[in-house]
């Protein structure tokens, strides 16, 4: 079991990556060159992929604390980066 959380929270982080990169919504275009309907999509986005992630890693193990450490930095980011 531990396999697969490890796994998902490498596949999970990495799409969370490009959302902010913009990658997926916005042809490679960097934060400040994004609209505020992609900016929006990003959070959006970021925000579903959150919630499962929160969920997923619940526990008070090192590895789930260290997941919501990612998690509570990358939605710092986003927030600041307006």
């Amino acid at each position: 079991m531990g396999l697969i959380k490890k796994f998902l929270l490498i596949t999970s982080l990495g799409m969370i990556m490009l959302t902010m990169g913009g990658c997926v919504y916005s042809n490679n275009k960097g934060w400040n060159d994004m609209t505020s309907e992609e900016k929006q999509d990003v959070r959006q986005s970021f925000e579903d992929i959150e919630s499962d992630l929160r969920q997923d890693f619940a526990s008070d193990d090192m590895g789930d604390k260290f997941a919501s450490f990612i998690l509570d930095t990358v939605e710092q980011a986003i927030d600041s980066a307006d």
